[in-house]
């Protein structure tokens, strides 16, 4: 069971990763670098997006191990 809940969790982070990482890439393709360096929105959906990949490191690593 926890398992599975696992793998739910990590469908769930993969998405919301794809997802960040087009808005990422829409906003960067639009916005010059001093405009992506001065967005507080912007540079928390980067911490965001890098914390998901963690995530997403660590729970594979932990499934691995079973």
């Amino acid at each position: 069971m926890t398992k599975n809940a696992a793998k739910v969790l990590l469908q769930t982070l993969e998405q919301n990763l794809m997802d960040t990482g087009t808005v990422l890439d829409q906003y960067e393709a639009t916005h010059d670098d001093s405009e992506c360096c001065n967005s507080k929105a912007y540079n928390a959906l980067v911490a965001g997006h890098f914390a998901l990949e963690k995530a997403i490191e660590r729970i594979n690593n932990q499934l691995n191990k079973m």
